[in-house]
C-alpha cells in the first residue's frame, strides 16, 4: 500500500500572522447537534441525525511574543505545510476562518516557553464542508521558513506596589485566558458553524510559582503581594535562547487573588494567583492596541 503519512507541521501562517517554532496544529470535529428518536416499540432509537458540523482548534508554539497580534489578528485564511514521507517534497494547506477563543502561556524556569492558543472554525458559507476547510495541494516546494524568538527563565520579578515587591526564585508564570462568552451557531441548510463570534474577554489569569520564602519583619513574600496595592503593574524579564535578546513581560491592573503553598522534603513551593481586568479609572486596556492589558516585548 502506498505510503501516504505526512510529518512536522512548517511555514504556519496564522491568519497573515507568521509564526514560527510550531509545536503541534491540531483539529476536532464532530456535529453540534446528534438527535435521536424514541424507540417506538423498536428494540431501541430508530433514527439518528446530525446537524451543525463544528471544528475546534488548537495551536502550540515557542513563537511566545506574538500572542498579542496573533489573539487580535483578523480572522482570514491559515496556512501550513506537512512534510510527505518518503519524498522531497510537502503538502500545503488553506484553512479558513480560525477564530481565536483562549489562550494559556507558561513562562517556566528550565525549558521553553509555550504559548497554546485555541478556538473554533467559522464555515465561510452554507455549502462549506469539511472538503473545503482541509482542502490539500500535494507535491509542493518547501515553505518559508520563519524563525521564533524563543524565551525562558523569568527573572527579576517586580510588582509596582510602593515600595515594589520583587519576589525572586521564580519557577514559572503562567497567563490564561478565554471569552466570557462564545457564541456559535448554524441554521437552516448550513453544513456547519456559520456564526462563530468572541463576546467580552474574561479577565486574563495569572499564576506565579516561585520558592522565595523571604521575611520582612513577619510578612513572607505571599503575603506582601497578597496585601499589596491592587491595580499595579507585573514585570518579568524572560531571558533570550540562543543568544536572542531579553525580553519584558508586562502585565497591567493586577489585583492578587488567592495563593497555596506546599511544603514538602524539596525546597518549599508557593503558588500566588491573581487577575487583570480590562479597566483601571479611566484607562481601558486592549488586546493589541495602547495601551495594550499584557505584553511581551
Amino acid at each position: 500500500m502506498a505510503n501516504n503519512r505526512l510529518f512536522e507541521v512548517e511555514g504556519l501562517s496564522f491568519n497573515g500572522e507568521a509564526v514560527g517554532g510550531l509545536a503541534s496544529l491540531g483539529f476536532d470535529g464532530g456535529y453540534q447537534d446528534v438527535p435521536e428518536s424514541d424507540g417506538d416499540g423498536a428494540v431501541g432509537a430508530e433514527d439518528v441525525d446530525r446537524a451543525g458540523l463544528r471544528v475546534a482548534w488548537n495551536l502550540a508554539t515557542t513563537d511566545v511574543a506574538k500572542v498579542n497580534a496573533l489573539m487580535a489578528a483578523a480572522v482570514g485564511n491559515t496556512e501550513f505545510s506537512g512534510r510527505e514521507s518518503g519524498l522531497a517534497t510537502y503538502r500545503d494547506y488553506v484553512v479558513p476562518g480560525l477564530v481565536p477563543i483562549g489562550f494559556t502561556l507558561n513562562l517556566p524556569k528550565a525549558t521553553d516557553a509555550v504559548l497554546t492558543l485555541n478556538g473554533l472554525v467559522r464555515f465561510a458559507t452554507a455549502a462549506t464542508d469539511l472538503d473545503d476547510i482541509f482542502a490539500a495541494t500535494a507535491a509542493q516546494p518547501a515553505p518559508t521558513k520563519t524563525y521564533p524568538a524563543r524565551l525562558f527563565r523569568p527573572h527579576t520579578v517586580s510588582y509596582a506596589d510602593d515600595p515594589a515587591v520583587a519576589p525572586t526564585h521564580l519557577e514559572s508564570i503562567n497567563l490564561s485566558l478565554a471569552a466570557q462568552r462564545v457564541h456559535e451557531d448554524y441554521s437552516d441548510t448550513d453544513i456547519g458553524e456559520t456564526a462563530v463570534d468572541v463576546g467580552p474577554w474574561a479577565a486574563l489569569k495569572i499564576a506565579l510559582v516561585l520558592k522565595d520564602y523571604s521575611v520582612s519583619g513577619t510578612s513572607d513574600m505571599a503575603a506582601k503581594l497578597m496585601m499589596a496595592a491592587t491595580g499595579k503593574a507585573l514585570t518579568a524579564t524572560l531571558s533570550g535562547r540562543g543568544g536572542a535578546a531579553d525580553k519584558t513581560l508586562t502585565v497591567n491592573n493586577v489585583i492578587w487573588t488567592g495563593h497555596n503553598k506546599t511544603k514538602a522534603k524539596d525546597y518549599w513551593q508557593w503558588t500566588i494567583n491573581g487577575s487583570a481586568g480590562w479597566k483601571n479609572g479611566e484607562t481601558e486596556y486592549t488586546l493589541n492596541g495602547s495601551p495594550k492589558l499584557f505584553s511581551i516585548a
